[in-house]
């Protein structure tokens, strides 16, 4: 093995290895569509491969429409989560064998494949994020802060740029807000993080905190749960940093409550400057307190 150049020993290694890609492949896809159903079924959408009709157009004609796409929904999750659990005892088996196969290079071998397939999965939720998008136009209108009702709302927009309802509703969750993420993509350098500094410790007692260490991340592993709403919420902040760079932007603090600001740079600035004019502040050419 050289770089990223695998160099494939026998006809039936390679042939392991691709059918360990393609399993591997085939639960993240799988994991993507439940992902995404389970979006459809939070925002009240209807995926383009639910067809059905309904001639009354009343109250009831919608609920019983709606009640209709949530049924369908829940019965195409159930599916994938079989198909899921039939992929993951078979990634298992093939993970064993390939293990055996290539003894200490595996671990090498499996880190270029989840490599090449993070690629491809970030593609792939890039367009079903924006199939969502499509669907949500399709089902909201635009969401003007005017139209907000709550006397103390957390997002306060004073520009005359209008958001979507979506994006409202991610900002607002406020700056401390702290989305998950999957502990797959983090946890190598968690590792190496740990790992370095623990060696700057004293010997003694290098071996009682690596075990420590070890326990943690096995357990960061297994009780870590990545919803799939933080795969959302970050594509809508990425939306609306491209936003708030276009349209010369910025996001800050109420002064009276908890709420955030979207406001102009220069209209910013121009109440600073206020601000400062009011009160006559001066700024010091030196620390007064000795």
């Amino acid at each position: 093995m050289h770089g990223a150049n695998i160099k494939i020993i026998s006809a039936q290694q390679a042939r392991i290895w691709n059918i360990y890609k393609n399993t591997e492949l085939k639960l993240l896809k799988t994991n993507a569509a439940i992902c995404f159903n389970k979006m459809c079924k939070i925002k009240q959408l209807k995926p383009n491969y639910i067809q059905f009709k309904t001639r009354g157009k009343t109250p009831q004609d919608r609920k019983t429409a709606s009640n209709a796409v949530r049924f369908r929904i829940n019965q195409g999750v159930k599916v994938l989560y079989c198909k899921k659990q039939n992929l993951n005892t078979r990634l298992y088996r093939t993970h064993l064998e390939c293990a055996n196969q290539c003894n200490s290079v595996w671990q090498h071998i499996q880190g270029y494949i989840d490599h090449k397939l993070n690629g491809k999965m970030d593609t792939l939720y890039q367009k079903l994020n924006q199939k969502l998008d499509r669907l949500t136009k399709q089902n909201q209108t635009i969401h003007h802060n005017s139209k907000n009702t709550n006397t103390q709302p957390r997002l306060i927009n004073l520009t005359n740029i209008a958001l979507t309802r979506e994006h409202n509703h991610t900002l607002a969750m406020g700056p401390n807000y702290a989305l998950g993420k999957d502990p797959k993509r983090y946890i190598n350098n968690l590792i190496i993080e740990t790992e370095n500094a623990i060696r700057q410790l004293e010997p003694k007692i290098q071996s009682t905190l690596r075990h420590i260490a070890s326990t943690k991340i096995k357990q960061i592993l297994t009780t870590n749960i990545h919803r799939p709403l933080h795969k959302r919420y970050q594509y809508n902040i990425n939306q609306m940093k491209g936003i708030l760079q276009r349209n010369n932007l910025t996001i800050a603090r109420a002064d009276k409550n908890k709420a955030i600001v979207i406001i102009d740079n220069e209209a910013l600035e121009q109440k600073v400057m206020t601000f400062i004019q009011d009160n006559q502040i001066t700024r010091l050419k030196k620390d007064p307190t000795e």
